[in-house]
């Protein structure tokens, strides 16, 4: 199990073909949110006392692509003597995922733009504000025809080839309807509202993610439960809401990721507080299990508190997370959801991907 010791922390930016700067030793802070929407996500990065020429090449727009990796060193493991100095291959999934370390990337989009400024006297920044897949979202356009005996899978693979010149890839994707279309059918338009309609067709969502198009139906997840708690990183108590699920906070952990699962212990929860004027205006007050969560009815209003789920599993639906290196900031934020809930969500968690 890795351990939440040493920071580690990599802040890249690099041009359309590769080529770019490493600052991981300056200070540095950053606020980034997924929501799970198909709208890019956003990153907002602030570098403290460049040199004059790094600067410049940042104001210049040299630079087209940002990439923050982070999370923790860890606590290697001993190993014997006739072991040091020997070289060992690992595959690209091992990287910040082995000896102890838990470090990967968590976020990468394109510069929207930036902007110098003073915090004091003494120190400057550049701020960096980026977007992920924005280029393609705004820009990618397709004009094909396809000829009959197509499937919906087939749109999606045209898709998946008119975005390989902004470097997306296909992520996860569901299954697709069989139906073999009789007539062929010409695309012309912007690539968004094309993976819009083949969503619609799989009952699923749709967003980049990652330099990928991840399409997700209800019942599928980015990855399986990752186990938080007070000994790997969980921060105070998960928090029942009102009409915006559950709120959990912890530390930065790359392998926890939007639509996928986390578990918690379903005693640690702290249970939303109801108003006594709620409770006098409400008729008999219970929790239910429903479909494994406990379901609170009963109440004078569309907005009940969040269904907890029994197992501690829930689906994460909206990630912030708050970086500073040479301050306190090092945390996630999430706004959860047990599987198979069917709560009635405030504006606020709707604008944050919850259905």
């Amino acid at each position: 199990m890795s351990q939440n010791w040493m920071r580690h922390f990599e802040l890249i930016l690099t041009d359309d073909t590769g080529n770019g700067v490493l600052l991981s030793e300056l200070k540095v802070t950053f606020d980034i949110e997924w929501n799970d929407v198909k709208w890019p996500s956003t990153a907002i990065v602030k570098v403290y006392n460049l040199s004059p020429e790094t600067q410049n090449r940042i104001m210049q727009r040299e630079f087209s692509i940002m990439k923050v990796i982070a999370g923790y060193d860890g606590i290697a493991p001993d190993v014997s003597a006739s072991e040091v100095g020997k070289v060992k291959n690992i595959t690209a999934a091992q990287v910040g995922q082995i000896n102890g370390a838990n470090y990967g990337v968590i976020y990468s989009g394109d510069i929207r733009f930036t902007v110098t400024g003073k915090e004091n006297i003494t120190d400057t920044y550049v701020m960096i504000s980026a977007s992920d897949g924005l280029e393609a979202f705004t820009t990618a356009f397709i004009s094909q025809t396809i000829s009959k005996g197509y499937t919906v899978k087939d749109i999606y693979n045209v898709l998946m080839k008119s975005l390989e010149p902004y470097g997306i890839t296909a992520g996860l994707a569901p299954e697709f309807p069989t139906t073999v279309f009789p007539r062929g059918k010409t695309l012309h338009g912007m690539v968004r509202d094309y993976l819009d309609n083949v969503a619609q067709q799989c009952g699923a969502r749709w967003q980049f993610a990652y330099g990928k198009v991840d399409m997700l139906t209800i019942d599928m997840v980015s990855h399986q439960a990752v186990v938080l708690n007070a000994d790997n990183g969980l921060v105070g108590m998960p928090q029942q809401t009102i009409g915006g699920g559950v709120n959990v906070k912890c530390f930065i952990n790359p392998n926890i990721r939007l639509n996928g699962l986390i578990q918690l212990d379903q005693a640690s929860v702290y249970r939303a507080q109801l108003s006594p004027d709620l409770v006098n205006r409400s008729g008999v007050i219970t929790d239910n299990n429903v479909n494994g969560n406990l379901v609170t009815t009963g109440l004078a209003q569309r907005e009940n508190p969040a269904s907890i789920a029994t197992d501690g599993v829930y689906l994460v639906r909206y990630i912030s997370y708050m970086g500073d290196t040479r301050g306190q900031n090092w945390y996630m934020d999430m706004a959860c959801e047990a599987r198979g809930a069917t709560d009635y969500y405030n504006q606020s968690a709707v604008n944050k991907g919850f259905q």
